[in-house]
């Protein structure tokens, strides 16, 4: 039930502001959190209970993301995720500090000359090896997040050059999957790098580690037209095949509306019953064990193609 909501916390609070809102909230809850979060950019400062942890507090037109008032003096710690917008001297500056006296995080590599930097893939390391027993739920929670939200790839696994093949034979299989033509609706591949408006990207959430394709779908009943999107996302252990149709004009929101105001909540044979996440719903693949153990190739694409028409045909009964 943690483990949920912390995925579903990840999924919404994503943004700069928000992992520093979270990190914060750490730093209140637990005071040995708070002392590592201030010795991974600190290490030689004295922490005291009289250290105050604020965030956001202006001065002279600056507002970095957490400001410690201590007797030893003012720091300050700015987070970045993406943003590449830099303000290490106009901190200095505006808060009278040396640059010794400013902690600077980001989700990408940088150096700036008289300024020490680190990754949040650095602070996820070091939290992990700081660990408390006695607060182990929390903290594994707190860098679940932090994983999630900074795209944070860690794993002691070899890599195996002999299955990549299997990826790219996944992607150009797509293209026998999405031709149909049946009495509900009609269905082809769809070549988003043709559409120069756009650039092809029509999917919610794109990230690494996720390849897909995207299709045309019309249903004859209604003549309703949109697009959607199939693919993997390969990012994890077991990776997840699915079908989106996102809330976008023209695009997948016709489908959208449409399971918006209908909630399915039964599995169909080859398809989880769709949830809305990220301004899309995604259909499932839940067949994924008896895919791996198929030998012939053709097959896999008819279980693939078999996924794909039920998932169509449940939404032509919503039409």
């Amino acid at each position: 039930m943690i483990s949920k909501f912390i995925q579903n916390l990840s999924s919404r609070f994503r943004s700069e502001n928000d992992l520093s809102d979270i990190t914060w909230t750490m730093c209140e809850t637990s005071e040995k959190f708070k002392y590592h979060f201030i010795k991974f950019f600190f290490p030689d400062i004295i922490i005291t209970d009289t250290a105050i942890l604020t965030r956001e507090k202006s001065g002279d037109g600056s507002r970095p993301d957490f400001i410690l008032e201590t007797k030893n003096g003012i720091f300050l710690i700015e987070n970045k995720i993406s943003d590449k917008n830099h303000h290490f001297e106009q901190y200095t500056k505006a808060f009278n500090i040396t640059a010794e006296h400013l902690g600077y995080i980001t989700n990408y590599p940088l150096s700036k000359a008289g300024y020490k930097t680190h990754t949040w893939r650095e602070f996820y390391l070091y939290t992990y090896n700081h660990i408390p027993q006695e607060e182990s739920d929390l903290w594994a929670s707190y860098l679940y997040y932090l994983k999630s939200v900074c795209y944070i790839f860690i794993t002691d696994k070899p890599m195996q050059l002999t299955g990549m093949f299997s990826l790219y034979t996944f992607y150009r299989s797509l293209d026998d999957v999405f031709e149909f033509e049946t009495e509900k609706f009609s269905s082809t591949l769809y070549d988003s790098r043709k559409d120069t408006n756009n650039g092809g990207n029509f999917l919610c959430t794109p990230r690494d580690g996720v390849m897909g394709k995207y299709f045309e779908i019309r249903y004859k009943k209604s003549n309703l037209k949109a697009w959607g999107w199939m693919g993997v996302y390969f990012e994890r252990e077991n990776p997840l095949i699915c079908i989106c149709f996102c809330n976008r004009e023209d695009w997948g929101k016709p489908i959208y509306n449409l399971l918006l105001k209908n909630q399915i909540k039964a599995d169909g044979k080859f398809s989880k019953a769709p949830y809305e996440e990220d301004g899309a719903f995604w259909f499932e693949f839940k067949s994924d064990k008896q895919f791996d153990s198929i030998k012939e190739s053709q097959n896999q694409i008819s279980l693939l193609r078999s996924y794909f028409e039920e998932t169509m045909n449940i939404i032509a009964e919503l039409d």
